[in-house]
């Protein structure tokens, strides 16, 4: 049986195996598959927190920044930027995170980019989701910056992802 994804409009979208939990969305835009929950979609407004801990350097990282985005629009975003993270360290503030859960939501899609200790600077892909669920509500989100696996990887109550990340073009 062939499973297809359709829009609130009933159109096609994707098929059910080009649809995963991260990554799908390879253009640099908002997802239009989705319904805004100021749109009349029945949906609930929540928050978590995030903090970003340092397993890349040794030395320590700098310019650490993390955004978070509800349907990739920069408009209904969230970023904190951190002036230095020491190896093992957790951010001593939070990033305060806004999402929305229920039918016809959209997804959260993250970023970050930071500053090693030899001066070159890292980033993830643009468009990388991995959707916060009911579960994630009022709790902390890890964001584990891992240098051996140059990867980010997000561990949240209601499961994790995980982003590789990249030397930035100079």
């Amino acid at each position: 049986m062939d499973i297809q994804l359709l829009n609130l409009k009933g159109e096609k979208t994707m098929s059910k195996e080009q649809c995963s939990k991260s990554g799908f969305n390879t253009l640099l835009r908002p997802d239009t598959t989705t319904t805004d929950p100021k749109e009349g979609v029945l949906a609930t407004t929540r928050t978590c927190n995030g903090v970003v801990i340092n397993n890349w350097d040794k030395e320590g990282i700098t310019n650490v920044t993390l955004r978070h985005r509800y349907r990739n629009d920069p408009n209904q975003e969230q970023s904190r930027t951190w002036p230095s993270l020491g190896f093992g360290g957790i951010s001593l503030t939070d990033l305060d995170i806004i999402y929305y859960t229920g039918v016809g939501t959209g997804y959260d899609y993250w970023w970050i980019q930071f500053t090693d200790s030899t001066g070159q600077v890292w980033t993830c892909k643009d468009n990388f989701y991995c959707y916060l669920t009911a579960d994630d509500d009022g709790t902390k989100v890890l964001f584990a910056l891992n240098g051996a696996a140059e990867q980010m990887d997000i561990t949240m109550s209601s499961g994790g992802c995980y982003v590789s990340v990249y030397k930035q073009p100079s």
